[in-house]
């Protein structure tokens, strides 16, 4: 490298860095169409532990889906169920028609499928199990 090329550096817990730089991206899509960058969770407690939660990222009109998680000893409750809906709503207040999501093969699809997500596209990964993009309608 010349003295002239840019230093790289690894960040290895780069939640703050990524948070610099990832607002960025936000600000300029914000710039070219208006939309803005809205996140949010919604969880569920039990005393002062999470025993079930979700976090949506609604932008350019679309609420993506990250991390909808419920304890082992509550599943099978109707939390996830009450939990995906509370975010899909929040989602369409906050101006989404449309949700995406992924899950993997060992984790969520039948459940994503009965809440009416459809696939949409299907990666073979890791070996011997795919990850599923699955998107939804309002």
């Amino acid at each position: 490298m010349s003295a002239s090329d840019p230093k790289l550096e690894l960040i290895e817990q780069d939640a703050e860095v990524y948070a610099d730089y990832s607002a960025r991206f936000g600000d300029y899509n914000k710039a070219e169409t208006g939309w803005k960058i809205e996140t949010f969770s919604i969880i569920n407690r039990d005393s002062d532990r999470i025993i079930g939660g979700g976090r949506g990222h609604v932008y350019l009109g679309i609420l993506e889906i990250r991390g909808l998680w419920v304890n082992e000893d509550k599943r099978g409750t109707g939390l996830g169920s009450k939990l995906l809906r509370a975010i899909e709503a929040e989602g369409i207040k906050r101006g989404a028609t449309k949700a995406w999501l992924y899950t993997y093969s060992w984790q969520a699809e039948d459940f994503y499928t009965r809440k009416g997500y459809r696939e949409y596209a299907r990666l073979d990964f890791p070996q011997g199990h795919a990850r599923i993009d699955m998107a939804k309608e309002f």
